[in-house]
């Protein structure tokens, strides 16, 4: 399985093609710091029959089906426009501002890799 990696400060975008008891699709994980610790805050996983994204709070693990004939679209875009909401309700540590300068960034960099490897892993 092929895994990419972006940074931004202390958060980290890991990006992978997942295959998982019968299913498959784009995962992207996100990890980032709780009272300082590196951990695990989001994970989409963009499977064709079960798309679905988690949740980290407070050591519950919430899962949520995506119902959009894209997952991978939607989850790209739910990682551009609530990425903050989203990881302080996962009991993350605030973000700092430069953190928040280079998020777009960072997200256009994980957009650009997600994009990649799904059309490497659908052509096989």
């Amino acid at each position: 399985m092929t895994t990419y990696t972006e940074e931004d400060g202390r958060f980290s975008f890991d990006i992978s093609y997942r295959r998982f008891q019968g299913d498959r699709g784009l995962s992207i994980k996100v990890l980032g710091p709780v009272v300082d610790e590196s951990r695990e805050l989001l994970r989409f996983d963009c499977f064709e029959k079960t798309p679905h994204y988690h949740v980290e709070v407070y050591d519950k693990n919430e899962i949520t089906a995506i119902k959009d004939s894209d997952p991978a679209h939607w989850s790209l875009n739910k990682l551009r426009e609530e990425f903050e909401d989203l990881v302080l309700k996962a009991g993350c540590d605030p973000m700092n501002e430069e953190e928040r300068e280079n998020l777009d960034a960072a997200i256009a960099r994980v957009q650009e890799k997600s994009l990649s490897l799904i059309e490497a892993e659908t052509a096989l």
